[in-house]
């Protein structure tokens, strides 16, 4: 039974972007059905009463959605729930959620049976997973990513009843790094739990970055716990010190105004660039050409967006304490800073600018490093995590 293919039911909310429904969980899945196994994906799409007026993108995005798809191979099923923000979660967790797609789970298991459900993040899918796999009496994995978890489970706060039976209850828990599961970990007694890290898709990856020298790049959603301020500010502390240095901050959120307002009031518009959000391959042609990376957020559980500068051969600046902390190795393949902290990012922009052979060094480890984070890694993992799940709910079942 160890060697046969699994098959795999994935349940994961659809995001509201232009991945397929959540672009490291396609990824993943992706790894995994070419190791063999049979995924199948659920990605329930939240719908809200004016949700055009409210919520125009979302509503684009929900109408563009089709009822079922097969992308990349993958079998994807969307169907519809009310979704009501977080009034609604609080109140029904992710019981809609599953209502919505407990059809179509329990129609598929009946043709051909599932050998366990996985679901990624704790609060709204993680319950509704638990609903759908108690009605098809199959075990359940869950993989917590971080504002899923930080949200609950960060210092100072008290987890919910039903995220506390949520993180008890699923037979096993996978974190993508150590800080997340350290969270989660106190609660779960003797359940099974890992950490298996993200990769980064290395098939977009440039593979001869050309790093111009002392062009800093942000990329991220522009929302306070992104920290792009803190570049920012950092930058301009340092603009007058080194003519040539270049910011570009790339994405689009709350925080754009006010950021813009900052570029115009420093006198920074000749050399400081909002270029908006911008599709994956641009992203990762920016990284191509930056010197460094920079991002001190909070509330990261993981960043798979540090891996993908790293592997494009930029200095990367992460959170010291965040879930990267793990993977960046401070002065030996990357630099962590506190996150937010303005005054830690310009010192380390110095460190970066003032010793390029020491960065040259630098760069080729952080690169090695990151290309190692594959999806066929994480894959290899993750199915090696599933069988321990099954070898002990068989267990359990005797």
């Amino acid at each position: 039974m160890s060697e046969r293919p699994l098959r795999v039911l994935v349940l994961i909310h659809r995001q509201w972007d232009d991945s397929p429904y959540c672009a490291f969980v396609h990824d993943q899945v992706r790894a995994l059905r070419a190791r063999g196994h049979d995924v199948v994906v659920i990605a329930p799409v939240g719908t809200l009463p004016l949700q055009g007026r409210l919520r125009p993108n979302a509503a684009r995005i929900a109408r563009a959605t089709p009822k079922r798809a097969v992308i990349d191979g993958v079998p994807v099923y969307y169907p519809r729930f009310l979704a009501l923000g977080d009034v609604g979660e609080r109140m029904f967790g992710g019981g809609l959620e599953a209502r919505a797609a407990m059809g179509i789970a329990h129609r598929l298991h009946r043709f051909k049976p599932f050998d366990l459900l996985h679901a990624h993040m704790l609060d709204r899918d993680g319950h509704a997973g638990l609903f759908i796999a108690r009605r098809l009496r199959i075990p359940m994995a869950l993989t917590v990513h971080g504002t899923d978890v930080m949200r609950y489970f960060g210092e100072g706060k008290m987890p919910t009843p039903r995220n506390l039976e949520t993180a008890r209850a699923v037979d096993g828990l996978m974190a993508v790094s150590e800080r997340l599961l350290a969270l989660v970990r106190p609660y779960r007694g003797d359940g099974l739990s890992a950490v298996i890290p993200n990769g980064v898709d290395t098939s977009q990856v440039d593979p001869a970055p050309v790093n111009a020298p002392r062009q800093v790049l942000f990329a991220g959603a522009l929302r306070a716990q992104k920290c792009a301020d803190a570049v920012l500010e950092a930058f301009v502390a340092l603009a007058g010190d080194y003519p040539d240095a270049r910011l570009t901050i790339a994405g689009d959120g709350a925080e754009r105004g006010a950021l813009e307002r900052r570029v115009r009031e420093a006198g920074m518009s000749e050399r400081v660039r909002l270029t908006g959000r911008l599709p994956r391959e641009q992203v990762l042609r920016l990284m191509a050409q930056s010197d460094v990376f920079a991002m001190p957020s909070r509330k990261e559980g993981f960043g798979i967006v540090y891996l993908e500068a790293m592997a494009s051969g930029c200095v990367t600046i992460g959170s010291r304490g965040e879930g990267i902390d793990g993977v960046i190795r401070d002065g030996e393949n990357g630099l962590l800073v506190p996150a937010g902290d303005a005054r830690a990012v310009e010192a380390a922009l110095r460190r970066a600018f003032d010793a390029p052979d020491r960065m040259r060094a630098l760069r080729e480890r952080a690169r090695a490093d990151a290309l190692s984070f594959t999806w066929e890694r994480n894959a290899q993992e993750t199915e090696t995590f599933y069988r321990r799940v099954l070898s002990r709910s068989a267990g359990r079942a005797r």
